[in-house]
Formats: C-alpha cells, structure tokens, sequence
C-alpha cells in the first residue's frame, strides 16, 4: 500500500484478496485523512472464522467469493451513506474473498467519528448493512468433509 499525502487520501473500501492488506495498513490509511484533525475515535470490527456453524457444525475452514464489481459499488454506497451522519469522519469496509482456516480474518469494518459514542453506532449499522447488502458468496467446510453455501 502506498502512502498518501493529504491530498491523494483514498478509501480503501473493498473486495480484496486474503492478506493482501491488514487492518494496521487501512487504520494507517484512515489516519491520512484529510479531515483526520476532526477524529476523535478509531472504531473497529474484525470478523473471522469461526469453529462452529449457525447451526452446530463444527467448521474447519471456509471459502469466500464475489461479485466484486457490484460488491465493490455497494461498499462505497455503504460508507458514503454512513458518511452523511453528524460526527462520522470515514467509514472503511474491507472484504476478504479466498480460502481461510479457523480465525483468519474476514472483514474489517473502520469508523473515524468525533466522537465514540456516533462511532459505535455507525459501526454497528456498517457491520449490519454489508451483512444484509453484499454480494458475496460463503461456502463453509465442515470437519465431516462436507461443504455448504450459507447467506
């Protein structure tokens, strides 16, 4: 990742590849703002995989895919949506697609905001939008060998 000036910030919201960028890069990212002077809190959500299904399988890894021109427009409608809320600074939203393994991240989900207490809020409502909104496809492994595509 590059690092921008002030003047060259960009969102880096989006689908990416596993590892191809970490929380630290997009926090880092996030501090380049140029509006950072009015952030007051950096809030943060991290989903993983875990070892157990919805449903009481036990899970030994996973397998993600999108759609990512349209997952992509989605999460930028997402955070500019999030955006137009009094206090909230940027909202990033990153989404892995690959293979993972049990505790690999998934998500990521960053709030810049004046204040903590919009900053929460925000993050939930982000976390809850891409849940219900993004075109990505979850395939779960099972310990058993078998396999399932979730919502």
């Amino acid at each position: 990742m590059s690092t921008n000036s002030k003047n060259d910030y960009e969102n880096p919201s989006g689908i990416y590849s596993k590892n191809e960028i970490s929380l630290e890069q997009a926090i880092d990212s996030l501090k380049s703002h140029p509006e950072i002077a009015k952030v007051g809190s950096i809030l943060t959500f991290t989903g993983i995989v875990r070892a157990t299904s919805l449903t009481g399988k036990k899970v030994s890894g996973m397998k993600i895919d999108a759609y990512e021109e349209i997952a992509n427009q989605k999460i930028s409608s997402i955070c500019q949506e999030l955006k137009a809320s009094e206090g909230i600074i940027e909202v990033i939203i990153i989404h892995f697609k690959g293979e993972f393994e049990i505790s690999d991240d998934l998500v990521y989900v960053i709030v810049g905001s004046s204040h903590r207490e919009e900053g929460f809020k925000t993050l939930r409502e982000a976390v809850e939008a891409y849940k219900k909104q993004l075109t990505v496809w979850k395939k779960e492994i099972y310990e058993d060998g078998n396999s399932e595509w979730i919502d």
